[in-house]
């Protein structure tokens, strides 16, 4: 009786031995130690009895998503002295308004004399939105790229008409131009009157609603009324009384050129015109 008391003595002393030195063994075998693990740019350092990053990350309560990088994967077996990185990403959508330059269009026009350009259409810029995608890690902007692009309003080309005909220099008249219209002008009937005779170029308009051209003159309607046809001996032309101007009084006229240097050239004369018509 006595042995076989002692006997379970022993057994259970060699049991409880026999258990601690199983869970001593599992306690080494299984944990993990010293795991670097860096969190939105956070580095610490954790145990773990976890087989697997993913169990690691669970007793450490750690949240990510199916966008959220883990390296290793969270599959990967725990090993000692580990270094685990989750790079947190973000999406999102940004929009930005810009405006289109238009462009310019030149056209050509024989009716209007060479070197005379005006605006048929001016132009208007037009509207559009770009939405970019951004990609961040841990906060950090890391790629943009277009996702699309939509136009909200059409530019408006703007259209300039560049005249290609005939232009006339006022200083190109010769001696015997002159002679050739002094002897016609004797032909010409019509109440003839002398004037003060300058000059004016630009692209505008005229008080009658028209476009100055060459044959355009500006006069005082109350002197020679608007459609008034003007013959000048000077040119051996025909002009039409079209325009007016604020320094235009009396008998004085301004004759449309084709430039501000013919303009120059022709300076203040007095000229002898005839109302014909």
């Amino acid at each position: 009786m006595k042995n076989n008391f002692k006997n379970n003595i022993i057994f259970r002393s060699l049991l409880i031995t026999l258990t601690f030195c199983v869970l001593l063994a599992s306690y080494f075998l299984l944990k993990k130690e010293q795991i670097i693990l860096q969190v939105n740019g956070k580095v610490t350092t954790v145990n773990s009895y976890g087989k697997t990053v993913k169990e690691l990350l669970s007793e450490n309560n750690i949240c990510y998503d199916e966008d959220d990088i883990v390296y290793p994967s969270l599959h990967s077996k725990l090993e000692d002295y580990m270094n685990i990185k989750i790079t947190y990403v973000q999406q999102i959508s940004v929009s930005e308004h810009s405006r289109i330059s238009y462009k310019t269009e030149v056209k050509k026009d024989k009716s209007l004399p060479k070197g005379v350009t005006k605006v048929a259409q001016e132009g208007k810029e037009g509207r559009k939105t770009i939405v970019y995608e951004e990609i961040y890690h841990d906060g950090k902007l890391v790629s943009r790229v277009v996702n699309k692009e939509m136009i909200r309003e059409e530019p408006v080309n703007k259209v300039v008409i560049k005249g290609t005909g005939t232009s006339y220099v006022a200083s190109s008249v010769n001696l015997s131009q002159t002679l050739s219209t002094e002897k016609s002008s004797s032909n010409v009937k019509g109440n003839k009157m002398v004037v003060s005779a300058t000059a004016y170029s630009g692209d505008s308009v005229t008080a009658t609603g028209t476009r100055p051209r060459w044959g355009t003159i500006a006069v005082d309607p109350r002197i020679i009324p608007y459609g008034t046809k003007v013959y000048i001996p000077k040119f051996n032309m025909t002009f039409v009384a079209e325009d007016c101007g604020g320094g235009i009084k009396g008998n004085r006229i301004d004759i449309f050129m084709n430039s501000s240097s013919a303009c120059y050239n022709w300076g203040v004369r007095s000229i002898d015109i005839y109302i014909v018509g």
